[in-house]
């Protein structure tokens, strides 16, 4: 059975198999912090998510095209590459985006925390 037959046969929402988000940081996940990895939890739990329900991924700079295929929504904490605006919901392909600063860098700045939060609602859908 090939893509069309199968999405025409199972229509109902519960054999549709969604992507799962992916969360991009600039760190690979042992160099970070007890804070910035307490931040990144809090924030996964506050979209009604769990840690299970992410993929976190460490690449240096953010590439979107290289995801494409493999999420819909997409989370990048680190440097923001040229021309991109931190904190907007942004689009690539089929991929809806957010860049913002690195955990680090959130952790004491609490207006960078509501911007990135109000993107997230919207991308989210919350």
């Amino acid at each position: 059975m090939n893509q069309e037959q199968l999405e025409a046969t199972y229509q109902e929402d519960i054999f549709q198999i969604k992507p799962k988000p992916i969360v991009v940081i600039n760190e690979r996940w042992e160099d970070l912090g007890e804070k910035e990895r307490e931040l990144l939890t809090k924030i996964i739990a506050a979209l009604r998510m769990s840690p299970d329900a992410i993929t976190i991924v460490n690449q240096p700079t953010l590439k979107v095209l290289s995801f494409l295929g493999k999420t819909k929504r997409l989370i990048y904490f680190g440097e923001v590459p040229a021309g991109v605006a931190q904190y907007e919901v942004l689009e690539s392909g089929d991929i809806s985006f957010v860049c913002s600063e690195n955990l680090s860098q959130l952790i004491d700045n609490e207006e960078a925390r509501k911007q990135l939060w109000q993107s997230l609602k919207k991308l989210f859908s919350l």
